[in-house]
């Protein structure tokens, strides 16, 4: 798979709405997607089509949840004439384009959310449930809900790569431990100030700086 992200400095905005760490599709499919994200680019077919990948913001790191398919200008013409075709669907790598936004994310917006490398690699990476794992969970659990992720849960299941029922036990723990909390009737949570402040004391702490 040939799954592309352009650097950040090359994005701009659409109808108000940029394109946060990649590759922007072309205007036709802005429109259908009018919404903040990242877009990442895979070529299929020895480059005879391509599919745009789109991952809402605060997102990164599960499946998109567009994927569109079109002709290259440069393409065969008679792949092109045969269309998509099963062949060329089974090209489509969905987990390689999550790990190009994953990549675009970590290095485009350290500004914007300065912890979100730290919070990423404790997910993937902690010895569970220890307070700075529960602690990223907090963080991710928030900024998924904050982005109108509909499944925050399953969400963190893709990232972490954990059983569901894993996941839910986690967030409960750290409801618990008092690094997240309830926001009055507002579907999901909002990690505490502990959450914050445990996640930048691991990151501190951290050998690699």
């Amino acid at each position: 798979m040939a799954a592309e992200q352009q650097n950040p400095e090359t994005t701009r905005a659409h109808g108000g709405l940029p394109d946060l760490t990649g590759p922007l599709p072309p205007p036709p499919l802005l429109d259908l997607v009018r919404a903040r994200g990242a877009w990442v680019r895979e070529e299929l077919a020895h480059g005879t089509f391509e599919a745009w990948h789109f991952f809402p913001h605060g997102s990164a790191g599960s499946a998109p949840t567009h994927v569109f398919i079109q002709p290259v200008a440069s393409g065969d013409p008679a792949a092109v004439a045969r269309g998509v075709t099963t062949t060329v669907l089974r090209e489509l790598r969905p987990a390689g384009a999550a790990e190009a936004a994953r990549r675009g994310h970590r290095r485009g917006h350290t500004e914007r959310y300065p912890l979100a490398e730290r919070v990423e690699e404790l997910l993937r990476t902690s010895d569970r449930p220890t307070e700075a794992y529960l602690a990223a969970v907090a963080l991710r659990y928030e900024r998924l809900a904050d982005a109108g992720n509909r499944s925050p849960v399953r969400s963190l299941v893709d990232i972490t790569g954990l059983p569901l029922g894993t996941v839910k036990s986690h967030i409960q723990l750290a409801r618990k431990k008092g690094l997240l909390e309830a926001v009055g009737a507002k579907a999901g949570g909002r990690a505490t100030r502990r959450a914050h402040a445990v996640v930048a004391a691991a990151e501190a702490g951290d050998g690699s700086g």
